[in-house]
């Protein structure tokens, strides 16, 4: 099931549109978020990190705050333009529900029924570590794109279709 989170998102972290190469836990698993696809999105391993056990919202008010304060309780004059605190919470308010927006569009690929069913069944083969995740997308990167193309053809074995009929 890594490929079928790591792909969503046209395999870009949800963060900062990198290359995803892990899975990032939502609502982190340390606040009890839940250990399952229903709470993975896909993230590079800058964004993962510096997320941490933080909560989405958290990671992007942090990096806001990074870029616009001084560090002496002053706003980057080149970046206020004037605004005032009212305006600038306003605009990283709107930022952060653009995120969860992106969360939420994110989440509703990776559960996507057929999607995920797609995945399963067409992914017979042991997770190898040795090899490497880059390893499995790049084997698996054409029947993807295929797949998807076709809007996720049911590929299971007729045995189990006529058993879920």
């Amino acid at each position: 099931m890594w490929l079928c989170v790591l792909e969503a998102n046209d395999g870009c972290c949800v963060y900062c549109g990198g290359a995803s190469e892990t899975m990032d836990h939502v609502i982190p698993f340390s606040d009890g978020g839940a250990d399952d696809m229903s709470n993975l999105v896909p993230a590079c391993h800058r964004c993962n990190r510096q997320k941490g056990d933080k909560t989405p919202a958290e990671l992007y008010i942090g990096w806001d705050l990074r870029h616009r304060w001084s560090g002496k309780g002053t706003a980057q004059k080149s970046d206020t333009s004037g605004l005032s605190l009212r305006d600038m919470y306003l605009s990283i308010h709107e930022g952060v529900l653009g995120l969860l927006d992106d969360l939420d569009k994110v989440a509703a690929e990776i559960a996507d029924r057929r999607r995920r069913d797609w995945f399963l069944w067409a992914s017979p083969w042991t997770y190898h570590y040795d090899l490497g995740i880059n390893y499995y997308r790049k084997r698996f990167a054409e029947e993807i794109q295929k797949a998807k193309a076709e809007g996720w053809p049911d590929n299971r074995p007729e045995s189990v279709k006529k058993r879920s009929a």
